[in-house]
C-alpha cells in the first residue's frame, strides 16, 4: 500500500527477478473487460500448477481494476487458490493431463479430481499475488470490507514517504558521476534536493488546506528531478558554452583588428618611397633592354643564314654517307653470317681437318683460298703446318683486315670464287668446319667487292666532313657570340622583370594593405556597438556558467514540482527553494525565474503571438509544456492553454476526446507520422490504454524506435508531442496518474486576465490602434527575428574564419551587408518600440476597466466555494463583458466615457450573475464585490479580511487591556476587540482604552437600533479616519447580530444601493441577455414555474404558434433533439 510512485511495483519485479520467479502482468487494451481477466487468469494459474509448474508472480495493480469483479476472482485465488468455473470442462481435462505425471511422481491418485486438487495445492504453493494499492481516497477502505481475504490473506506492507536518509542516498549515487563539478558541490546538491522534495510535501499540505487543491508528491518526482537535472545542465552548459565561444571569437576578432590598424597605416606609409623608386628603375632599363635586344636580333638573322648554308652542307654529307652505307649494307650479312660460323669452330673441327692425310678436293680448295688470303702457299702441306697448326687461326680470321686485302691476294681468290662447286654448301657436305672457312673465303671476296666501289664515296664523304668541320666551327663562335648577345639581354629582361615584380608586388601589398585597412574599418567601426555588447555579454555568459549549477537545479525542481500550484504558492515556493539552495553554497542567481533560465525570448515571443498571456506565470507554463519529461497534462479550466496548443501546433495537430471509440487509431497514426495530438476534455481518470505512450515506453527493435499501444507495436516517430487539457477548475489526479503527467495548472491569472480584457476594451474602444498595436507586435516578433538571425550569421562567420581575418574579403563584405541590413532593422525597430509605446500609452488608458473586469472575473469565479452550482465560464464572462461596453454611455471625454464602463460593467454583469444565485447569497456576493475593489486599491488589507472572515486566530494575549465591564462583553467579544485594536493600529490604536474610558456611550450606540448607521461614540471614526470596513469589525466585535445589516450598509456605500436591491429577473431582460447559441436555463425550485411567464412573452413576441414545448423523460430524448433541429431551422422558440 503506497501512493502511486513509491517503488512498489519496481519492489515487487526486483523481488521477482532476485528468486528467479516468472512474473506476469495484465496488458489493458481498449475493450478489456472481464472475460479479457478472466484468460489472462488461466495463463498465470496454469504457469504456477500445471506442467513445469514455475514459481510465479501475478503483480496487479489498482489501476487496473476496470471492473471490481477482478478482485472478486483475486478473493477467490487468495482464499482457495481457485476461481469457480473459471475452466471449462475440455481445458481442465487438458490441465489434468499435463499435471498426472508431476501426481503420479509425488506419490498422489491419478484419478481426475485427485490430480485436479494437486493443481490447485501446487497454485497455492508456487503462485505468489502482489497487489499494489493506493491509500488515496475511498477505494481501498471499500474493497478491504468487500474482500476480506485482502486482509486475511495478503501481508501489508505500507509504502510511507522516503525518509531523508533515502532521499540523501538516491541523489547522492545518481549525481557522484556528474562531470566539471567539485564534490562538496555535489554534496551539496544532495542535500539540497532532498531539502527541496520536503519543502514540496509541506506546500502541498498547505495548498490542500487553504485551497482544497490536491498535489501529490512522489519518489518518481523525485527521481524525475535528478534526472531531468542531469540532462539540463548538460544542455545548458553546451549551450552556454558554445554561445560564450562565438561572443569570444567576436571579441577576439574585433581587438585584433584594432590592434593592427595602426601597423597596417605605418607599412602603407613605408612603402610609398620604395614604390617609387621601383618605378624609376623600371623606367630606365626599358629603352635599354630595347637597344639591346635590336642587335640581338640583327645578329640573330645573319648566323640564321650560316646556318641553313651549314645545314645544306651536312645533308649532303648525310646523303652520300646513307648511299655508301646503303652498299655496305649489302656485304654486312654475309660477313656477319660467316663471322657467326666461325664462332662454332672449336680445335677439335680444326684437328679434324689436320687429319686428312689427303682432304676432299673442296676442303683443299677451301684451304688453299684461306692460305691466300693470310698470305701463305695455297698447298696442303703449308696449310696443315702452318695454317691449321696456328693455335689463333680463328682470332686471325676474325680480326683480318677486310679493307686492306691485296689485290694480288683478291686476284687468286677470284679464281676459287668463280669455281661453281665452291660453295658453302657443297664444301659443308665434304667438312663442316671447312664450310665456315668456305663462307669467309666468300665473305672477304663479297666484302671486298663492295668496299671497292664505297671507298671513293668514302674518301668524298671525309673531305666533306672537313668542310663542314670548319663551317661548323666558324659558325659556333658567331653561334657563342650570338648567345653572349642573347644572355646579356635576357639579363637585362630578367632584370626589368625582377623590377617590375617587385614593383608590383610593392603595389599589391600596399593595394592590400588599402584593402585591410578598408575592411578593418568596416569590422571596428561596423561592430562597434556589437563588440561592446558582446563584451558585455561575454562576462555575463562567464558569470551564468558559474550559476549554472544552481540556476538549472532550480529549473529542474521547477519543472519537476511546481506545475499544479498557482502562481502565489509558486513564488513561496521558489523564495524558499532559493534559500535552500544558498544556505548549502551552491552557485546561483539573486533571483530565480523558470523563463530567463529555460525560456527562449524568441520562442516567447511567438508563444505570446500564438495566444499565451505574457504574465510570468503564464509563461512558466509554457517552458515546462515544452521542457518536462513527461507529456503535459493542462487544468485549464478557461480553454487558455488549449487556444494556445492549438494555434502553436497548427493544422498538424490532431484533436480528439477520450471518449472517441477511434481514440486508439487516430494514436497510432498520430504516433507513426509523427504529428502533435492534443487530448482535450480530460476527466480525473486516465484511459489505461494510454500508459505506454504517457510512460514513454519506447524499445529499439531492430534499429527501429517502437512503443507497444494495444495489441500492435507501432513504430514511433520522435517528432511525436502528447497535449492533454482538461476543463475540471479542481481536479482531484490520484498519484498513480501524476507520475505519468506533467500537471499544469493553466487557471487564468489576474494579470492574464487583465490583459485579455483591455484587448477586449481597446478593440470596441479604439479599434485602430488595436489593429496596429498587433501589426507592430508581428512586425517587432519577425524584426527582432531577423536581428537575432544577423548576429548569430555574424558570430558564426567571425568563428568559421582563419587565418587573418582581414584578408577574408567574402566574410567582411557579408558582415558590411548584415550590418546594414541589421541598422536598418534596428532603426525599424526603433521606431516601432516608439509607435508601440505611444499605442501602448493610449491603450493604457482604459487599463482601470480592464483591471474592473478582472476583479469581477475572480469574484464570480470564487462563487462556486459558496455552491458548486455556480460556475460561469471565461468565455460567458467576456461575451457579457463585451455587451456591457456596447451597452455604455457614449462620451468625447475618456476618463467621463471611462467612468460609463466601469459603471455599466460592474451594473450589467452584476444583475447577470445575480440572475443565476439563491437569494440569500446575492448580498454575500455584492459584498464580496465591494471589498475585492477595496483590497485592491489597499483600502482593506488582508489581515483585516482574515479577521472578519476567520476571526482573531492565533494572537498573544499578554498584553490585553482588562476587560471593563464583563458582564456587557464577554472574554471573546473583548478578545475580538484587542485583536482589531491590534490589526488596525494606524485607525484603531486605542480602542480597547476608548471603550473601556467612554463605556456608557459605546453601551448607548451599541443598543441602538440601526448603530451600522450611525457614528461611533464621540466621532470615534471621524477622529481616526476609519475606513466603513473597520466599523464592520467593531460591529461583529460588540455587536454581532447586527452585521448582515452592517455588510448592506457597508455593499450601499461601496457600490451603491442597486446593489443591496435585488429586482426580480423579468422574461424581456433574460431574452435579451440570450443568443440563438446561448440558451437560458431556468433551474427550478419547490413552487417555482416559469413556464406562464414565458408562453406569455413568446405571444407578446409573436412566436407562440411556432413554439415547439416538450418534457424530458424517458424515450423523450430524440424527440427534443427532433424539435431543436427544426427550430434551428425555422428560427422558432424550443422549450
Amino acid at each position: 500500500v503506497g501512493v502511486g510512485g513509491s517503488g512498489r511495483s519496481s519492489c515487487a519485479r526486483l523481488c521477482a527477478s532476485m528468486s528467479e520467479t516468472a512474473e506476469f502482468e495484465i496488458a489493458l487494451t481498449k475493450g478489456y473487460g472481464l472475460e479479457a481477466f478472466r484468460e489472462d487468469e488461466k495463463k498465470f494459474l496454469i504457469s504456477a500448477g500445471s506442467g513445469d509448474s514455475k514459481p510465479t508472480m501475478f503483480l496487479f495493480g489498482d489501476t487496473q481494476i476496470i471492473n471490481e469483479t477482478f478482485l472478486e476472482d483475486v478473493n477467490n485465488i487468495l482464499n482457495a487458490g481457485e476461481v469457480p468455473n473459471l475452466f471449462p470442462n475440455d481445458e481442465i481435462d487438458r490441465i489434468v493431463n499435463d499435471t498426472r505425471p508431476k501426481a503420479k511422481d509425488a506419490g498422489r491418485s491419478e484419478a481426475k479430481d485427485a490430480v485436479w486438487q494437486y493443481f490447485i495445492e501446487t497454485v497455492r504453493d508456487k503462485l505468489h499475488i502482489v497487489l499494489t494499492m493506493s491509500p488515496v481516497g475511498a477505494a481501498l477502505r471499500v474493497r478491504m470490507r468487500m474482500f476480506p481475504a485482502l486482509v486475511n490473506c495478503c501481508t501489508i506492507d505500507w509504502f510511507l514517504p522516503w525518509p531523508d536518509e533515502a532521499l540523501l542516498g538516491v541523489s547522492r549515487r545518481q549525481l557522484e558521476g556528474m562531470q566539471g563539478i567539485e564534490d562538496d558541490v555535489k554534496a551539496s546538491l544532495s542535500k539540497a534536493c532532498c531539502s527541496i522534495h520536503q519543502q514540496v510535501l509541506v506546500t502541498a499540505g498547505t495548498f490542500e488546506a487553504r485551497l482544497r487543491r490536491k498535489v501529490y508528491v512522489t519518489p518518481k518526482s523525485y527521481l524525475d528531478l535528478i534526472s531531468l537535472y542531469l540532462e539540463m545542465i548538460l544542455e545548458k552548459r553546451a549551450e552556454k558554452e558554445l554561445a560564450l565561444k562565438r561572443l569570444q571569437t567576436g571579441v577576439d576578432k574585433i581587438d585584433e583588428a584594432n590592434s593592427v590598424v595602426v601597423n597596417l597605416q605605418e607599412e602603407l606609409t613605408k612603402m610609398a618611397p620604395f614604390i617609387q623608386q621601383k618605378i624609376k628603375e623600371a623606367e630606365e632599363l626599358i629603352p635599354v633592354v630595347t637597344e639591346e635586344q635590336k642587335k640581338a636580333d640583327g645578329i640573330k638573322e645573319k648566323v640564321s643564314g650560316e646556318e641553313k648554308v651549314v645545314r645544306k652542307q651536312a645533308d649532303e654529307v648525310k646523303a652520300i654517307q646513307a648511299d655508301a652505307q646503303k652498299d655496305l649494307d649489302i656485304a654486312m650479312p654475309a660477313l656477319e653470317s660467316a663471322l657467326k660460323s666461325l664462332d662454332s669452330l672449336d680445335k677439335k673441327d680444326i684437328q679434324e681437318m689436320k687429319a686428312f692425310s689427303k682432304p676432299p678436293p673442296l676442303v683443299m680448295m677451301t684451304l688453299e683460298a684461306v692460305n691466300v688470303l693470310l698470305g701463305e702457299k695455297p698447298d696442303w702441306d703449308t696449310a696443315k703446318k702452318v695454317t691449321l697448326n696456328d693455335p689463333k687461326l680463328i682470332d686471325k680470321l676474325k680480326a683480318y683486315d677486310k679493307d686492306n686485302i691485296p689485290q694480288k691476294a683478291l686476284k687468286q681468290l677470284e679464281k676459287y670464287i668463280k669455281k661453281p662447286e665452291y660453295t658453302p654448301d657443297s664444301v659443308g657436305k665434304q667438312s663442316s668446319a671447312a664450310k665456315s672457312l668456305c663462307m669467309w673465303t666468300h665473305a672477304m671476296d663479297t666484302y671486298s667487292k663492295v668496299a671497292t666501289e664505297v671507298e671513293p664515296k668514302r674518301q668524298k664523304v671525309a673531305e666533306l666532313n672537313r668542310t663542314l668541320d670548319a663551317a661548323n666551327a666558324a659558325l659556333k663562335e658567331k653561334q657563342d657570340a650570338l648567345q653572349k648577345v642573347i644572355d646579356q639581354v635576357a639579363g637585362l629582361q630578367k632584370k626589368l622583370r625582377d623590377t617590375n615584380d617587385e614593383k608590383e608586388r610593392l603595389v599589391n601589398e600596399a593595394e592590400l594593405t588599402k584593402n585591410r585597412l578598408a575592411r578593418a574599418d568596416i569590422l571596428t567601426v561596423g561592430l562597434a556597438d556589437e563588440g561592446v555588447r558582446w563584451r558585455n555579454t561575454v562576462s555575463s555568459i562567464r558569470q551564468d556558467i558559474i550559476n549554472l549549477t544552481g540556476d538549472v537545479f532550480l529549473s529542474a525542481a521547477a519543472i519537476s514540482y511546481y506545475g499544479p500550484f498557482t502562481g502565489v504558492y509558486r513564488a513561496e515556493i521558489v523564495d524558499e527553494w532559493l534559500k535552500a539552495t544558498k544556505a548549502v553554497n551552491i552557485p546561483c542567481g539573486d533571483t530565480f525565474d523558470l523563463r530567463e533560465v529555460m525560456g527562449n525570448p524568441v520562442e516567447i515571443r511567438d508563444w505570446n503571438l500564438q495566444g499565451l498571456p505574457t504574465d510570468s506565470v503564464s509563461i512558466n507554463n509554457g517552458v515546462m509544456t515544452v521542457r518536462g519529461k513527461r507529456w503535459p497534462l493542462m487544468i485549464d479550466p478557461q480553454g487558455q492553454g488549449n487556444k494556445w496548443i492549438k494555434k502553436k501546433e497548427g493544422k498538424d495537430l490532431k484533436v480528439l476526446k477520450m471518449t472517441n471509440p477511434k481514440m486508439l487509431l487516430i494514436l497510432d497514426g498520430a504516433i507513426r507520422t509523427g504529428a502533435p495530438m492534443l487530448m482535450e476534455d480530460i476527466e480525473e481518470m486516465l484511459d489505461p490504454a494510454l500508459d505506454p505512450v504517457l510512460l514513454k515506453a519506447v524499445f529499439d527493435n531492430n534499429g527501429r524506435l517502437q512503443i507497444k499501444l494495444g495489441d500492435s507495436e507501432v513504430d514511433y516517430d520522435k517528432n511525436f508531442k502528447f497535449y492533454m487539457t482538461t476543463k475540471m477548475p479542481n481536479p482531484h489526479y490520484f498519484p498513480e496518474v501524476c507520475i505519468k503527467v506533467t500537471v499544469i495548472n493553466f487557471t487564468v491569472t489576474f494579470d492574464g486576465l487583465e490583459e485579455q480584457l483591455l484587448n477586449e476594451v481597446v478593440s470596441k474602444e479604439i479599434p485602430d490602434a488595436l489593429a496596429r498595436k498587433t501589426e507592430l507586435m508581428l512586425q517587432l516578433a519577425d524584426d527582432r527575428k531577423v536581428l537575432a538571425s544577423l548576429e548569430d550569421k555574424i558570430l558564426r562567420l567571425l568563428s568559421e574564419s582563419s587565418g587573418n581575418i582581414l584578408d577574408d574579403e567574402v566574410l567582411i563584405n557579408t558582415l558590411a551587408e548584415s550590418k546594414e541590413t541589421s541598422k536598418a532593422v534596428n532603426i525599424r525597430v526603433k521606431e516601432a518600440e516608439e509607435a508601440a509605446v505611444q499605442i501602448e500609452a493610449a491603450c493604457f488608458e482604459y487599463t482601470p476597466v480592464a483591471t474592473n473586469g478582472s476583479i469581477l472575473y475572480f469574484v464570480i469565479a470564487d462563487l462556486a466555494s459558496i455552491n458548486p452550482m455556480y460556475q460561469f465560464s471565461l468565455t460567458y464572462f467576456v461575451r457579457i463583458f463585451n455587451v456591457c461596453i456596447d451597452l455604455a454611455k457614449k462620451s468625447d471625454d475618456i476618463d467621463v466615457r471611462m467612468q460609463y464602463l466601469c459603471d455599466s460593467i460592474l451594473s450589467n454583469i452584476f444583475l447577470n450573475v445575480c440572475r443565476g444565485l439563491f437569494e440569500d447569497d446575492k448580498l454575500t456576493f455584492s459584498f464580496i464585490i465591494a471589498t475585492a475593489f477595496q483590497k485592491h486599491t489597499g483600502e482593506i488589507n488582508g489581515t483585516e479580511w482574515s479577521l472578519l472572515l476567520r476571526g482573531l486566530g492565533l494572537l498573544d494575549m499578554t498584553e490585553r487591556p482588562p476587560n471593563p465591564d464583563p458582564e456587557w462583553l464577554s472574554d471573546k467579544m473583548w478578545d475580538f476587540t484587542y485583536a482589531i485594536q491590534c490589526y488596525c493600529p494606524e485607525h484603531c490604536f486605542d480602542l480597547c482604552e476608548h471603550i473601556s474610558t467612554y463605556l456608557d456611550d459605546w453601551k448607548e450606540w451599541v443598543s441602538l437600533d440601526d448603530p451600522h448607521t450611525a457614528s461611533l461614540p464621540l466621532d470615534y471614526d471621524e477622529q481616526n479616519e476609519m475606513h466603513y470596513f473597520q466599523i464592520l469589525l467593531i460591529l461583529k466585535a460588540l455587536s454581532p447580530e447586527k452585521l448582515i445589516s452592517a455588510i448592506g450598509e457597508h455593499v450601499k456605500r461601496s457600490l451603491g444601493e442597486n446593489f443591496i436591491i435585488f429586482p426580480s429577473t423579468t422574461m424581456s431582460d433574460l431574452w435579451q441577455s440570450s443568443s440563438k447559441s446561448t440558451p437560458i436555463v431556468f433551474v427550478l425550485s419547490t413552487g417555482a414555474d416559469p413556464t406562464s411567464m414565458l408562453l406569455r412573452y413568446a405571444q407578446e413576441m409573436g412566436m407562440y404558434d411556432t413554439m415547439g414545448v416538450i418534457s424530458l423523460g424517458q424515450g423523450q430524448g430524440p424527440k427534443a433533439v427532433k424539435l431543436v433541429d427544426e427550430g434551428c431551422k425555422s428560427g422558432s422558440w424550443v422549450l
